[in-house]
């Protein structure tokens, strides 16, 4: 399979970014609808969307009454960025960067809410990704992490599908392998949830608070 390499990555939805949304809309709307029952009327303060892609969450976020102070989406591809600026339109306190997420350029303690949609499998290094994501938190600040789960048998026929037919991606990780992560960056897990975008996809998503608060 070839390498799931940010620079491989960054191509490959570079070339996608024009047509991602229609081509992808079944599996947004299903996927980030596990994370709506922690996202519907919270306060948020500060957010950082981490993989943002075209920025779908950003109308969820009124859409489903949440409170933010402001936005910030980040993602490895400029192409993509540019879909998700249009999309925003002169939206306030909305900013897009490009950028990867084991090297966040933001100050620490920058952010009051982290999120991550689908976007784990293609971190090179989780550890690094999410000790980031635990450092431009600030302590008692939240991360809603969702991504595919690699323990129900589905999800396993689709990644030996997909691992054959040489699709990038780094790793699917299984729950338990999820929650160790969390745990090993400083996180405490408050919630948990799984659930299907449609077809073989499967996923989990976790509420974590970033300790020290």
């Amino acid at each position: 399979m070839p390498p799931a390499t940010s620079a491989a990555v960054r191509a490959e939805y570079a070339a996608l970014a024009a047509r991602y949304d229609r081509r992808w809309a079944t599996y947004v709307e299903r996927s980030l609808a596990l994370m709506r029952p922690w996202i519907e009327g919270a306060g948020l303060g500060s957010v950082l969307d981490v993989g943002c892609g075209t920025a779908a969450l950003l109308p969820r976020l009124s859409a489903w009454s949440a409170r933010s102070e402001s936005y910030t989406g980040l993602d490895l591809a400029p192409e993509m960025l540019r879909m998700a600026r249009a999309k925003a339109g002169d939206a306030p306190r909305v900013a897009f960067v490009a950028g990867s997420a084991d090297a966040l350029p933001f100050r620490a303690a920058a952010f009051d809410t982290a999120v991550s949609a689908s976007a784990m499998h293609y971190w090179a290094d989780p550890d690094r990704a999410l000790a980031e994501m635990r450092r431009v938190l600030r302590p008692g600040g939240r991360l809603i992490l969702l991504d595919w789960q690699r323990d129900p048998w589905p999800m396993r026929l689709a990644d030996l599908a997909m691992r054959a037919t040489g699709v990038r991606y780094t790793r699917i990780w299984s729950r338990t392998e999820a929650r160790d992560l969390l745990r090993g960056a400083g996180f405490r897990i408050v919630g948990e949830t799984r659930g299907s975008a449609g077809g073989f996809w499967r996923l989990m998503g976790f509420d974590v608070v970033a300790e020290g608060g």
